[in-house]
């Protein structure tokens, strides 16, 4: 068999799956909370782009509730885990994050000082194909100026993001 013989039925299937706008969906896997990979995907409730110590990028959700969207070909349960730390400030209460994928609510977790990683799973049942929503609702959000002395820092800030992953649940990892 030559390879035009071969290669037309091909090009004319792909040609059928493109034009009919069947494609397939690209999954977030994973998002770095910068200005390069998270474009789009932090759609209510966060601030700017910030560096730490370390030149680690990270956002503030600077709310009480902050949403990202993120795409998914809703293949299975998956497991959200992300990496953040809360705003703290002497006699804050504990900061509690409720996590909700397409208005649903998953869990709440206290959160504790300092970065840390938190792990969810969530059913085949909440994702739908393409974009879905993660939502999170905090306990509070407290300007700096009203808290921490010497601050002239606005924002009513509740907690820093520095990443978050959306993975098939059998491919938990140790964090």
């Amino acid at each position: 068999m030559n390879s035009r013989a071969f290669l037309a039925p091909l090009a004319v299937a792909s040609l059928v799956f493109v034009l009919s706008g069947c494609r397939p969906i690209d999954e977030t896997r994973s998002l770095n909370f910068d200005a390069e990979t998270s474009v789009g995907a932090l759609t209510s409730g966060w601030s700017g782009f910030e560096k730490t110590d370390e030149n680690d990028s990270f956002v503030w959700a600077q709310a009480r509730t902050a949403t990202v969207t993120v795409s998914s070909r809703a293949k299975g349960d998956q497991l959200l885990r992300f990496r953040c730390w809360p705003f703290r400030y002497t006699g804050a209460p504990a900061q509690v994050a409720a996590v909700f994928v397409n208005g649903s609510r998953i869990d709440s977790v206290t959160l504790t000082d300092g970065a840390r990683v938190y792990s969810f799973a969530t059913p085949e049942a909440l994702w739908k194909s393409g974009p879905n929503e993660i939502r999170f609702e905090f306990a509070y959000a407290e300007a700096p100026k009203d808290r921490v002395p010497g601050s002239s820092d606005q924002r009513a800030l509740s907690v820093a993001f520095d990443w978050l992953e959306v993975l098939p649940a059998k491919s938990e990892k140790k964090g």
